[in-house]
């Protein structure tokens, strides 16, 4: 196991929830890691906010890290669910995590193509705001959710847009965009426990 006291939720609502955090460890470990090899990331206006905004994100990361798994776990579980029956029976489990989790994967690659420049740690802000503020999803397994204050992160880049360059204020504008979309999706995304089943029985 990746995390140390992994919540599993088992109404599919929270999955959902569940599917978005994976997607956040996941999108947070790359940032921090690009950060410690000196990649270049986007910087915000002065150095109150680039702290603010490092900080609260590396708490994050660890309240997740200690609560949800992420994607090397589950890309783990694919790779090896044919080579024993208990991890069968595991990826089986897994299943409809596997599925929101992948919605999310395959809309944000549609949305940002091979080279495109995206600020990773502004998805982040904007999905958890949406979800969690302006969604009202519930936070009963993650209450360590409710510890940050969304909009006043999401602040911090809107503060700087009037001063950048076109081009810049455009990438920007286009992250508020592709969380929207990528909330929309999970919202929309069904899974449906009898689905593997049916296949089976075809086959």
């Amino acid at each position: 196991m990746i995390c140390r006291n992994r919540v599993k939720p088992k109404l599919l609502r929270d999955i959902k929830t569940e599917a978005l955090l994976v997607f956040v460890r996941t999108t947070l470990e790359d940032y921090f890691y690009q950060i410690e090899k000196g990649s270049c990331f986007f910087k915000l206006s002065n150095e109150e906010d680039m702290k603010y905004v490092y900080n609260n994100l590396r708490k994050l990361l660890d309240y997740l890290e200690d609560s949800v798994i992420n994607s090397s776990y589950l890309r783990s579980l694919i790779e090896n669910a044919n080579k024993n029956a208990s991890l069968r029976l595991l990826a089986k489990k897994e299943e409809p995590l596997m599925v929101y989790y992948d919605s999310l994967v395959k809309s944000i690659e549609r949305q940002l193509p091979n080279g495109t420049f995206w600020i990773p740690e502004l998805i982040v802000i904007c999905l958890l705001s949406e979800w969690i503020v302006e969604e009202e999803k519930s936070t009963y397994f993650y209450p360590f959710l409710k510890n940050f204050d969304y909009i006043d992160l999401i602040n911090r880049y809107e503060v700087i847009k009037k001063d950048l360059e076109v081009d810049k204020k455009e990438v920007i504008l286009n992250m508020f965009i592709i969380s929207t979309k990528l909330i929309e999706k999970l919202k929309k995304v069904d899974f449906k426990f009898n689905s593997m089943k049916q296949k089976n029985k075809k086959r």
